[in-house]
């Protein structure tokens, strides 16, 4: 009876399936990784989650692969590499689609990101609308690429489509989704030349930003008062705002959105003119949704 009972705890044991053994390497480099860009190193991270690919490729792992990729594009974002975030993000998708398996919505919006940070504004607007109708998968990549949306509408000056996506994002609880609907309409505001409005949301999407720890954002903001603030004819605040925009941007080394922001609020020093209507919408559009500064 005992020799029965071995016999029948064995056979138990042999039609488990053993669960697979973990890459110790890659889940270190990954968490490492990780780490590194919480706490805002990174340069670090690009180079941790490089090794952590390096390691999928090895193992031929395709969730692996895409998951790595995905960390190396945004911590390239995170250092102001719009262009080797582009590259990652697409050979990656490239290399999915090689095996039949579509890149994940939040590897396609990273990519979008990028896009538009390098002025590509069509091929980005392509790939968020993409991530938007995969939004039952990743409801919160479909929220961050209707914001995509919006900031491609507001500078070409479609207002509708801004309102668009600010609907979409309008009833998001989570704070970063509420800062971007706000962001949203401060553009619709400016672009309806309502200045005084556009000044208010901005500012308030800039404290959003801020209690989010969302410091690219809060430059993008700031510098997007700047143009209501311009508007008003305010232009020793605008250029305040500006400079503020333009030191965090460069702490970043995000040198394109430094400089572009510095010129402005050396534009607007003290005794400058005021803007009319028209050109604060032309500003609303051209500096703080620009290209790089997403």
């Amino acid at each position: 009876m005992r020799r029965l009972a071995v016999l029948l705890l064995l056979a138990g044991c042999a039609v488990r399936d053993p669960a697979p053994p973990e890459d110790e390497t890659l889940a270190r480099l990954a968490g490492s990784a990780n780490r590194a860009l919480e706490l805002d190193e990174p340069g670090s991270a690009a180079t941790l989650y490089r090794r952590a690919l390096d390691r999928a490729r090895e193992r031929d792992d395709a969730g692996a692969i895409a998951d790595m990729a995905f960390g190396e594009a945004t911590a390239r974002l995170a250092q102001g590499d719009a262009a080797a975030a582009e590259r990652i993000a697409r050979e990656v998708r490239e290399e999915l689609a090689r095996r039949n398996r579509a890149a994940s919505p939040r590897l396609v919006l990273v990519e979008a990101t990028a896009l538009l940070r390098l002025g590509r504004d069509g091929q980005a607007e392509a790939l968020a609308s993409q991530v938007v109708r995969r939004g039952a998968e990743d409801p919160a990549a479909a929220k961050r690429a209707w914001f995509l949306l919006g900031l491609v509408a507001a500078r070409r000056g479609d207002v509708a489509g801004v309102q668009r996506a600010e609907v979409a994002l309008h009833d998001a609880g989570d704070p970063a989704f509420q800062a971007d609907a706000v962001e949203l309409a401060a553009h619709v505001a400016l672009l309806r030349g309502d200045a005084q409005r556009g000044a208010d949301d901005a500012a308030a999407a800039a404290l959003l930003r801020q209690q989010a720890l969302d410091y690219r954002g809060l430059s993008r903001a700031l510098a997007l008062e700047g143009a209501a603030r311009a508007a008003l004819g305010d232009a020793a605040l605008a250029a305040d705002l500006y400079r503020r925009a333009a030191l965090g941007a460069a702490r970043r080394g995000e040198r394109d959105d430094a400089r572009r922001w510095e010129a402005e609020a050396g534009r607007l020093a003290p005794g400058a003119q005021p803007r009319s209507s028209s050109q604060a919408r032309s500003a609303a559009r051209a500096s703080p949704g620009s290209a790089r500064s997403r």
